[in-house]
């Protein structure tokens, strides 16, 4: 749970792509002028491609599958978890440097597909999960009039990635765990089953200490601290019962997040304690409602824009999608 109630924790990378301008959503097939497709080194998924581009670039938005996945293909409302290498064209065949390489630096750019740059809502929906591309995204579908001066690109710049389809997740996609035989205690609340899920709080005082009950079990892999978390998760206030906050909701996509109470890439705060205490150990594919006392969610300062009171105890169901990338030692 974000300390920002509903804004999501972006690495600096993410806030590099985030908030482009728009473009056409149309998906653009045809050549323009002498244009040919950069020549990307290796085709192999997850290896560093070099990527040279040497005419002319294109008008439109144009995209090659250098390798074919065989997982399901990218909607146009996921989050999709990416490897990518992003370049400025020079037609001279220059290799220029990288304005963003998670290659490199080994953070995935995870991210909702019509939130990095309008190319990217344009071309990759449809794409299989496992595959690699080249996407070549002229200034309107790139950064747009703006550009961006903080890494070098000009309002005239056109943009090449190079992308590794890691993952992608729907909207409202629940945890897929075997359900866990839980043991009625009349002192914790009790959940509904499926998509959206309800709590219910009981009519007692909120416990001290945080609550952990697994309630679907997961068979993917151990949820480590570090890790960037894709989940679903629906948080109420103990003392009413009323959510605050749920990324079930009508037009939210899942909720990403380093697991981490301080993120050291942006030197700002991470997620809540309760969660990474809560979260960590337990496996891709579970269910976990965590209570959360104060101490463990946002303190005596509380959360004035989510309605969240310094003596607020919270309770959260949380689905946990995918967790990815390298683990804090």
């Amino acid at each position: 749970m974000s300390r920002r109630i509903p804004a999501l924790l972006l690495s600096a990378v993410l806030i590099l792509v985030a908030g482009c301008n728009g473009g056409d959503d149309k998906k653009e097939s045809s050549k323009a002028g002498p244009f040919a497709f950069p020549t990307v080194s290796t085709d192999k998924v997850g290896e560093e491609p070099k990527v040279v581009s040497s005419t002319e670039p294109p008008s439109t938005t144009q995209m090659k599958v250098l390798h074919q996945g065989t997982g399901r293909p990218v909607g146009k409302d996921d989050v999709v978890v990416t490897n990518v290498k992003g370049q400025v064209w020079d037609k001279g065949g220059v290799d220029l440097p990288a304005f963003v390489n998670s290659f490199k630096t080994g953070d995935l750019l995870i991210r909702p597909v019509d939130s990095v740059v309008p190319a990217w809502k344009q071309a990759l929906p449809g794409v299989k999960v496992g595959s690699r591309v080249v996407l070549v995204a002229p200034p309107t579908d790139g950064f747009g009039p703006q550009g961006n001066s903080g890494v070098g690109i000009f309002p005239t710049d056109t943009i090449m990635f190079v992308i590794d389809i890691v993952d992608a997740i729907a909207p409202r996609t629940a945890a897929d765990g075997k359900a866990v035989k839980v043991a009625d205690d009349p002192d914790l609340p009790t959940v509904t089953t499926g998509k959206d899920p309800k709590i219910k709080v009981p009519s007692v005082s909120a416990p001290t200490d945080l609550k952990q009950v697994l309630l679907q079990q997961g068979t993917g892999d151990k949820i480590e601290a570090g890790q960037t978390i894709v989940v679903e998760y629906v948080g109420v206030l103990w003392r009413d019962g009323k959510p605050f906050d749920s990324s079930w909701g009508t037009g939210r996509h899942p909720f990403v997040a380093r697991l981490v109470a301080l993120d050291a890439a942006t030197g700002g705060q991470g997620i809540i304690e309760g969660w990474v205490k809560g979260l960590v150990g337990e496996k891709v594919g579970s269910r976990i409602m965590l209570v959360v006392p104060p101490k463990l969610g946002y303190g005596k300062a509380g959360n004035d824009e989510a309605g969240i009171k310094g003596t607020d105890t919270l309770v959260f169901v949380i689905d946990v999608l995918g967790a990815y990338g390298h683990a804090t030692t």
